[in-house]
C-alpha cells in the first residue's frame, strides 16, 4: 500500500517551521536559517536573538499576513503541484520499491503544506514536509516531493535494518549520507527520464556525488545497500576533516 500525498495550506505549519529553524540553527551554524528565513525574510531578524525567538507576536502576524495576501496564488499553485505529482506517482513508487527492495512504507500523515520559506524541510515524526507556496521553475517541485518522499522511506530503512544509527549522536551523519544517497538516485539517468529536473546538492556534497556518480548510473546499480555502504566512509571522512558549513 503506497501513502497518497495530501496537499494543503497551513500558516500554522509555517510558524511552526520557523521555531524549527531557529531551534536547530546550531545543527549546521545557522546556514539553513539564513538561507531558508534571513535572506528572504530579513525583516524577522527583530523577531530573533541569542537563537531564541524573542518576538513570536511580531513573528506570527508576519507570516499570517503574507499567507492572507497571497491565499489565491498559493491555491492555484497547489493545485498544480497535485496534478503534477499525480502524473509520476506511480513511477516513483514502483522505482522506490526497486532501490530498498519492497520495504514496506512507514506509516504516517503524508502531507505537503506550502511555504514561503527559502528551503523545504520534512518532519520524520509525522511524515509531512513541505513545498514552496510560489516558485518559478514549477516543473522542479514534483523533484522536491520525490526527495523529501525518499527520506521518508530511507529512515524507515535505516531503523529496520541499521540500528547503530539509531543513537541520536549519528543524526548529522545520518543526514549527510541521506541527502548524498538522494542525490546519486533523483540525478541518475532513470530518474531523470522520469522528473526532467536535476535535485540541488548541498555544496559540501559535490565532491562525493562525484566520486559515487559513475557507478549509479544503471537501474539495477540504484540498491540501497550499496549505496549507504559506499557514502558511508566517504561522510565519515569529510566530517573527520571538520569542515565548516
Amino acid at each position: 500500500m503506497y501513502p497518497r500525498v495530501k496537499f494543503r495550506i497551513s500558516a500554522r505549519k509555517d510558524i511552526a517551521s520557523f521555531g524549527s529553524f531557529v531551534g536547530q540553527a546550531d545543527f549546521d551554524n545557522g546556514r539553513s536559517l539564513r538561507w531558508a528565513i534571513l535572506r528572504w525574510h530579513p525583516l524577522l531578524r527583530q523577531a530573533i536573538k541569542n537563537g531564541k525567538i524573542v518576538d513570536r507576536i511580531f513573528a506570527e502576524k508576519y507570516v499570517k499576513d503574507i499567507y492572507r495576501k497571497n491565499r489565491g496564488i498559493a491555491s492555484k499553485n497547489m493545485e498544480r503541484y497535485e496534478r503534477d505529482w499525480r502524473k509520476k506517482e506511480g513511477i516513483f513508487f514502483e522505482m522506490t520499491d526497486d532501490i530498498f527492495h519492497g520495504c514496506p512504507w512507514p506509516p504516517g500523515k503524508y502531507i505537503a503544506y506550502a511555504t514561503i520559506w527559502g528551503m523545504f524541510p520534512r518532519f520524520l515524526d509525522d511524515k509531512t514536509f513541505q513545498v514552496p507556496m510560489e516558485y518559478r521553475n514549477k516543473k522542479y517541485i514534483p523533484v522536491t516531493i520525490a526527495h523529501e518522499m525518499l527520506h521518508f522511506m530511507f529512515y524507515a530503512y535505516v531503523e529496520k535494518n541499521y540500528p547503530r544509527y539509531r543513537d541520536p549522536e549519528h543524526n548529522f551523519f545520518l543526514w549527510h549520507i541521506s541527502e548524498i544517497f538522494n542525490i546519486l538516485v533523483i540525478n541518475s539517468p532513470a530518474w531523470l527520464d522520469v522528473f526532467r529536473e536535476k535535485n540541488m546538492l548541498y555544496p559540501e556534497h559535490r565532491k562525493i556525488v562525484a566520486e559515487l556518480r559513475k557507478k549509479y548510473q544503471e537501474p539495477s546499480s540504484l540498491d540501497a545497500d550499496s549505496l549507504i555502504r559506499d557514502i558511508h566512509p566517504l561522510v565519515k571522512k569529510m566530517m573527520q576533516e571538520k569542515k565548516p558549513i
